[in-house]
């Protein structure tokens, strides 16, 4: 998290104090499995802190965790970005996948064929990854959001526990997703 920050680029970070995982029982359904119970004790996937850098050429992303294990089969990592263009708002994802057989994980943008490097620390509870600018068009601000997901398998999973970096506003019918300020490029 204490990389420096090269002069001029955008940057937004904030600190996660609450112990939120939300646990979500899939057993009867999605449906049933709405709103998630809230368990303070599972450590694993609880977001701590957050950072998030535009700058000249790339965007880069640190996340810090409470608790970063093997504990749980699957481990994925959405960061959800959204900037202006043409008009309206265009958004993609960066996704972050580890399993039980790939660790360190895959990643990819949903944009375009976009390289997106990222690194996984078990050992120091903390996930970066990083990506072109121009993956995104290259747009004079960014705004994120993000969703650190354990699950006990990656297809048909029978529970996952998630932790959001911004909740939900909202209940299931109503619910809006939240963005916070503009991330500017230098």
């Amino acid at each position: 998290m204490a990389s420096p920050v090269p002069q001029g680029a955008g940057d937004l970070s904030n600190i996660d104090p609450a112990e939120d995982v939300g646990y979500y029982d899939l057993a009867g359904g999605i449906e049933a499995a709405l709103p998630a119970t809230v368990i303070p004790e599972h450590r694993n996937g609880d977001l701590r802190r957050f950072a998030v850098r535009y700058g000249e050429k790339r965007i880069r992303v640190a996340l810090g965790f409470r608790e970063l294990t093997r504990a749980e089969p699957v481990l994925m990592i959405q960061g959800r970005f959204r900037w202006p263009g043409g008009g309206h708002l265009d958004c993609a994802e960066a996704l972050i996948t580890a399993t039980e057989t790939n660790r360190s994980g895959t990643a990819r943008v949903t944009t375009d064929q976009c390289r997106i490097g990222h690194r996984i620390s078990y050992l120091d509870n903390r996930v970066r990854l990083s990506f072109p600018a121009w993956c995104l068009s290259s747009p004079g601000w960014v705004q994120f959001k993000g969703w650190v997901i354990t699950m006990d398998r990656q297809r048909d999973p029978r529970y996952f526990s998630g932790d959001h970096v911004f909740p939900v506003i909202g209940d299931d019918d109503t619910a809006v997703e939240r963005f916070p300020r503009r991330i500017r490029r230098p």
